[in-house]
């Protein structure tokens, strides 16, 4: 049986660049502060999610997200790629790591965060969300993937 996945890649724009490249210019960060307030928002983004409010998650999503896949085509990744899941349960952070400079992406401010996540069956997926820095719209989700725990 083949688990369908679900994969919004970080989009390389030469708008989404220049922001970055104005933001990456800017003070020092602090990064407890940014890693504090990117696991907050995807928190709150993935109870959007989770509860079927699917096309405001993509509302509440970064600029860079929005271009790279429309609300419809988002909608129907992930209704096929979650639903096999459904429904999530408890999520435990494994990872928190920040990053100006992620593969495939824009340099900016970013946060690849990992939840074990409880669903369906006893079984665990492995979630991986990607806020990053937006601008003036502050802290918003940029990337998302799921995929069953080996």
């Amino acid at each position: 049986m083949t688990v369908p996945s679900l994969r919004v890649s970080l989009m390389t724009s030469s708008l989404a660049a220049c922001l970055a490249a104005a933001l990456a210019a800017q003070a020092p960060v602090d990064t407890a502060a940014a890693l504090r307030t990117a696991d907050t928002v995807a928190h709150a983004w993935l109870a959007l999610v989770d509860k079927g409010e699917i096309a405001k998650s993509w509302d509440e999503a970064a600029l860079s997200f929005q271009l790279a896949v429309t609300k419809t085509k988002w909608t129907q990744l992930v209704v096929s790629a979650r639903g096999p899941f459904e429904p999530f349960g408890a999520r435990h952070q494994i990872l928190a790591r920040y990053t100006t400079d992620p593969p495939n992406a824009p340099p900016g401010q970013y946060v690849l965060l990992q939840y074990k996540t409880d669903v369906s069956g006893g079984r665990q997926v492995v979630e991986t969300v990607v806020p990053t820095l937006d601008g003036k719209r502050g802290w918003r989700i940029s990337g998302y993937f799921v995929r069953l725990e080996q």
